[in-house]
């Protein structure tokens, strides 16, 4: 038995809203999640103290939080591919970046190579176009994940 077009469209139109349910929104900024990077020193310039990445990565996801169960001083370090522009969400206080880490390409590591190594503002920012053409990944020594951004 086959179905007409029009009882094929109904029937999958019938489906799609069964599927669909509108008491749950859906998920804030594409889904998400976003944290503050931070350097476990003080640095001389402010701007150089934290920064902010995004994922939605589920493994990366379980990985941050346990990360953020132990001492700071047992905290990875990050380490991201570079993309143009501060995606509206990589702040320090009232600075943007030039900057930001490709949304779900990044992650915790423990070591990184020396070229990866450097300051979010003083270096990154203010070469931007080496960063960006030339080593095209960031991974700060002595950064860490330090908290969820809401």
């Amino acid at each position: 038995m086959s179905l007409s077009k029009p009882a094929c469209l109904l029937a999958v139109l019938f489906a799609a809203a069964v599927a669909c349910n509108k008491n749950d929104p859906p998920p804030p900024n594409g889904g998400y999640r976003f944290f503050q990077v931070a350097k476990k020193v003080p640095p001389e310039d402010w701007r150089d103290s934290a920064f902010v990445v995004a994922t939605r990565d589920s493994a990366l996801l379980r990985q941050i939080d346990t990360q953020l169960t132990l001492p700071v001083a047992q905290r990875k370090i990050v380490n991201g591919a570079l993309v143009e522009g501060g995606a509206t969400y990589n702040k320090n206080a009232s600075h943007t970046f030039k900057w930001h880490f490709k949304e779900d390409d990044w992650a915790l590591a423990d070591v990184s190579a020396e070229i990866f190594d450097g300051r979010p503002y003083t270096d990154v920012d203010v070469n931007l176009r080496y960063w960006i053409d030339t080593v095209k990944r960031f991974a700060p020594w002595g950064f860490y994940i330090r908290q969820e951004v809401k």
